[in-house]
């Protein structure tokens, strides 16, 4: 039998505190002290370039997902796929293929925003309470 991620609820209210679970896999990379204010400046200008033709982006579209809680500073990840993990889904790990293709974009990227990683490129699982 193969390895399994755990079922997890998604955007469960908690009564007292009004908090949303959110729970994802992200094909992406964390960036290290990233503003993602920042991020998500330069991201659009990347998607303004490419749809008017200017510059020299090209590739798939690389999204900006946050995640908060545990009391930190939120976290800065680009991606360029996702799947929202459902309420009681149990997912094989093996369907989360590695892409050497989305590597190279998510890597160019990285390089473009200026930023190190903390982790990626690859599939990274993300539980977000916000």
């Amino acid at each position: 039998m193969g390895t399994v991620f755990p079922a997890f609820p998604i955007r469960q209210k908690e009564s007292a505190l009004s908090l949303e679970h959110s729970f994802y896999a992200v094909y992406g990379v964390e960036l290290a002290d990233a503003d993602w204010l920042a991020v998500d400046e330069a991201l659009e200008g990347r998607r303004r370039a490419r749809d008017e033709g200017t510059g020299s982006v090209a590739g798939e579209d690389v999204q900006l997902f946050t995640v908060a809680g545990g009391g930190g500073p939120d976290r800065v990840v680009i991606g360029v796929a996702y799947e929202e993990l459902a309420p009681g889904a149990c997912r094989m790990i093996g369907d989360f293929l590695p892409s050497p293709e989305r590597d190279k974009v998510l890597s160019a990227v990285v390089a473009d925003l200026g930023y190190g990683t903390l982790a990626g490129p690859g599939w990274l699982v993300m539980h977000d309470w916000s």
